[in-house]
């Protein structure tokens, strides 16, 4: 076997070494409890072992009791920092301490009143064992489910000591201090405690640390996961809270707008709707922004045909850009049939907020989507979309940090806003494995451009809809509409058909574009806020403008047989009637620019709630936008019911639009009977025929809707 005397110095370098990154150990994790006190461990084990070492040359029960007394206080320390470390307060911890007491009471009789040297080996083995099955005990019971790998190091080092210490008890025959250190058992348990099982214990604990610290990161990870759930549920909670009151500000604002004759009122109002548009626009920002923390789902990708797709988002997004007189292009340089395979929706949503941006910030002058391909490999390219506009520019210095949330620059300021379009882009982007690129000159505009890697998908499984000769596309149309909402679901539709539209909101605007440019077809609400379709068409009949024979197709969701003779007379081609149906309005658009008969039957199944209308919303809005949509009617629709109530008194013709109103939304959101009881009440208010108790009975029948719908919601869960 090894020298005894080699083995001793081996040891005490071990356990030198092991004090050293005992201490590197406890310099990394301080906090953690038990492994101050590992330290002291190696240090105490190396001053026993020196004292064994004098006790070779200086033989007298001083030496030998010390040596004794410090290897059972190395032990004691060991045992308790492992407790410390596991927190455990067990009544076995004392079992053990009463052992060592025993055992060292053994020690010193053997060595002190009887002499002999087996019976003190004996004693030393007891209190080696006892230790051994103490700390097996705590990392079998308590450490082997949260701490598995410094476990598994621990329990097998304490398995192969106990075993030669058992082993020795029982094997080892008499010895004495001549014969000892020749003896087998000595040297291997010298081996086996003083050099292999110092290393197994510095490891064992670095892996204890480490398997703490990693499940003291998840417990953090977890906890702002569940922090940002509830911030989420927070938002989404105070949102609708904020929405009600908001409504009923927005309303007020705008029927005090309508009804007074002081112009000083004027600014007044129109401040309280700004404040209050910009509030619901926060509200909705803060939303979106919360829902990227809420939620990490994959990404959906599917096959697109890109240059389509681009040119019907493009013809969503020109009626914005015509609005404010700015010249919008597509510039498209990527292989005319590029079909990829991406995540549109996230996609479509960085680009119109871009887009948005751009269009917000430039009063005059251009907005151009660009779209180049940088490399082309073999089943990918490598593509750059840019949104470059003729804006006021950025400083510098506000470049980067225009992606942190709530941050604007100094124009943003100007224009006002939520400092979150960008961050929500920003993070939307990561999502793709992209981010945002921003150039800008002062005065001369900006660059928003992001790369993306885009798999190629295959061309023949994207659905060919524009080559059906079912329908036209490509028309010019003239969308006269003042319902959000409408306006919204249309554009979506008819971007979908490749249609070029210009929106209006209301009659006065409509006649001048009519008198500036010419349409294929005008899509014009019969009931606007300014002056209803009939009025429209009866000024444009006499004065000159470009559209003498474009078709007109009355956009409306009153359909009585009075109205249909009416509209007819005025000379519409056709009617579309509300709630919209996308098959309904392609076939009208389709049979305006022939001498197709008009048909004008409009569909609507006589239930209090119509599940398929959501479905219909889901094409046009995300899901988040179609429970907005929800919650804000529902929320607001009896408080718009009593005010109908009041004004039936006080303003007859506010109260007509406020029904007409309440009326097409709740058609358009599959609230059909109580829809059509709203529009009967329109049309006698209309004829001036007595209502009776036509409104309490709306009420009623609101009720019995709402009722309907919370009991479809929740068939859905």
């Amino acid at each position: 076997m090894l020298d005894s005397l080699t083995l001793y110095f081996a040891s005490a370098a071990m356990m030198a070494v092991m004090a050293l990154l005992n201490f590197l150990t406890w310099r990394a994790n301080k906090h953690t409890p038990g492994t101050m006190l590992y330290i002291f461990y190696p240090l105490v084990l190396f001053t026993a072992l020196m004292s064994f070492a004098l006790h070779g040359y200086v033989d007298n029960l001083i030496t030998i009791i010390l040596a004794n007394s410090l290897w059972f206080s190395a032990s004691i320390i060991h045992a308790l920092a492992i407790s410390q470390f596991l927190g455990y307060r067990g009544k076995e911890f004392r079992f053990f301490i009463i052992a060592t007491l025993l055992c060292g009471a053994l020690l010193m009789y053997f060595t002190v009143v009887d002499s002999s040297l087996r019976n003190r080996v004996l004693a030393s083995d007891l209190q080696h064992i006892s230790e051994a099955l103490f700390l097996l005990y705590l990392f079998i019971r308590f450490a082997r489910k949260p701490y598995p790998n410094g476990s598994i190091v621990y329990i097998l080092i304490l398995t192969i000591i106990s075993s030669i210490f058992v082993g020795r008890a029982f094997l080892m025959e008499d010895v004495n201090n001549f014969t000892l250190l020749k003896e087998n058992w000595f040297s291997v348990t010298l081996l086996v405690n003083g050099v292999i099982a110092p290393m197994f214990y510095t490891t064992g604990m670095a892996l204890l640390c480490n398997e703490r610290r990693e499940q003291n990161l998840n417990q953090l990870t977890n906890k702002a996961q569940k922090d940002l759930e509830i911030r989420g549920l927070f938002l989404s909670t105070i949102s609708h809270e904020i929405r009600t009151p908001l409504n009923g500000i927005l309303g007020s604002a705008q029927l005090i707008l309508n009804q007074s004759t002081d112009p000083r009122d004027k600014p007044y109002c129109e401040a309280i709707i700004n404040s209050a548009e910009s509030l619901n626009l926060l509200v909705d920002k803060v939303l979106d922004y919360a829902s990227l923390d809420q939620h990490n789902e994959a990404l959906y990708e599917e096959d697109v045909e890109f240059r389509t797709w681009l040119h019907n988002l493009c013809l969503l997004l020109s009626p914005l850009a015509e609005q404010k007189r700015l010249k919008f292009e597509l510039i498209y340089n990527l292989p005319e049939q590029a079909c990829y395979y991406c995540d549109q929706q996230k996609l479509r949503q960085i680009i119109i907020n871009l887009v948005g941006n751009a269009i917000k910030f430039t009063d005059k002058g251009e907005v151009k989507i660009r779209v180049e391909l940088l490399e082309e490999r073999q089943l990918e390219h490598h593509i750059r979309i840019s949104v470059i506009d003729s804006g006021p520019g950025i400083e510098d210095d506000e470049i980067e940090y225009l992606t942190e949330p709530y941050v604007q620059s100094s124009a943003g300021k100007e224009k006002g806003g939520t400092g979150l379009g960008l961050a929500i882009t920003s993070r939307l982007l990561a999502k793709l494995g992209s981010q945002l690129d921003i150039i800008s000159e002062l005065d001369k505009g900006s660059s928003f451009s992001f790369d993306i890697v885009l798999a190629l998908g295959e061309l023949s499984l994207v659905e060919q809809r524009h080559q059906s000769k079912d329908y036209l596309t490509g028309l010019d149309v003239l969308l006269v509409e003042d319902l959000d909402l409408n306006q919204k679901i249309a554009i979506e539709f008819m971007a979908d058909d490749e249609h070029k539209i210009k929106l209006a909101r209301d009659g006065k605007s409509a006649i001048e574009l009519m008198q500036t440019y010419h349409f294929d077809v005008v899509l014009l609400d019969m009931n606007l806020p300014d002056l209803t379709g009939q009025e429209v068409l009866k000024t444009l009949k006499g004065m000159e403008h470009k559209n003498q024979r474009t078709p007109v197709l009355a956009f409306t969701a009153s359909l009585s047989p009075d109205e249909i003779k009416e509209y007819f007379a005025l000379g519409i081609k056709d009617i579309v009637g509300k709630p919209i149906k996308q098959q309904k309005l392609r076939q009208a658009l389709s049979d305006s620019q022939s001498s197709q008969a008009p048909s004008i039957a409009v569909e609507l199944s006589d239930v209090l709630y119509d599940g398929t209308a959501a479905d219909t919303l889901k094409s046009s809005f995300s899901e988040d936008e179609v429970s907005s949509i929800y919650n804000e009617f529902v929320l607001s629709a009896r408080n718009k019911l009593i005010r109908a109530q009041q004004l039936l008194e006080e303003d007859k013709e506010q109260c007509i639009k406020l029904l007409h109103r309440q009326a097409s939304t709740a058609l358009q959101l599959g609230f059909n009977r109580y829809g059509n009881e709203l529009k009967k009440i329109e049309r006698r208010l209309l004829d001036n025929k007595p209502l009776k108790e036509s409104l309490t009975e709306a009420l009623v029948l609101w009720q019995s809707s709402l009722e309907q719908y919370l009991k479809y919601v929740r068939s859905l869960f």
